[in-house]
């Protein structure tokens, strides 16, 4: 499963996708692999270097974050993060 990324990226039409978690495992954002801890990174690069603006998507992302619950994963034994049903901001 991917994510196509159409919310102005350029170049247009770009995918992300993950396999896995941490180690070895990678975020694959187009043509690059990131590992999962310079993924982490990056994020929080994005969400802390600068001012927050009015509407500032970031925000709601930080509120999402602090919504996510583990839950039973794909594989067996797993863990995924999720946000509970019928729960909103």
């Amino acid at each position: 499963m991917s994510l196509i990324l159409c919310q102005g990226t350029k170049p247009t039409n770009l995918s992300i996708k993950t396999f896995g978690c941490c180690d070895d495992k990678f975020v694959h954002l187009g043509k690059y692999k990131i590992t999962m801890n310079d993924f982490v990174a990056a994020a929080m690069y994005v969400l802390t270097n600068t001012d927050l603006e009015e509407n500032d998507p970031r925000l709601e992302f930080v509120k999402a974050v602090q919504r996510l619950k583990p839950v039973k994963g794909f594989n067996r034994g797993s863990k995924r993060l999720t946000i509970p049903k019928g729960k909103k901001k």
